[in-house]
């Protein structure tokens, strides 16, 4: 059981650096309309062209394969609640590298994604 939490909260890590990656790069891009499609096209041209799009891909195709060796070694109805971890390393992890505030509601729902993984392994643990 170590081993899959282990492995998924790996997972989670590769995952929320390319997720911040990904912000990253669409803070620095600006605001777009993307009413039209050629305004699509160019945001999908200027996010493709920034190198942080592509380091963050390599994080979720690392965080992927990762993933996928933790549900070999366990039952998705457990292994999946453990991603739910992934609000909680995102919360935090806006807030360091992007300055995005953490206010209370955001605070208490993540603390309730925490209560619920709790509740789902404490009877992993009981039985």
């Amino acid at each position: 059981m170590i081993k899959i939490i282990l492995l998924v909260l790996l997972a989670e890590v590769f995952t929320a650096i390319g997720q911040i990656l990904f912000k990253k790069t669409t803070n620095a891009l600006g605001s777009y309309s993307l009413r039209g499609v050629n305004t699509q096209f160019r945001f999908l041209n200027d996010v493709l062209t920034r190198p942080s799009t592509w380091i963050g891909l390599i994080f979720i195709a690392i965080s992927l394969v990762i993933w996928l060796m933790a549900l070999a070694e366990g039952d998705l109805s457990l292994v999946y609640p453990i991603g739910s971890l992934q609000f909680i390393l995102i919360l935090f992890s806006a807030h360091i590298f992007l300055n995005e505030k953490i206010d209370k509601m955001k605070l208490l729902g993540t603390l309730l994604v925490v209560f619920g993984i709790v509740l789902i392994y404490s009877t992993c643990f009981v039985l």
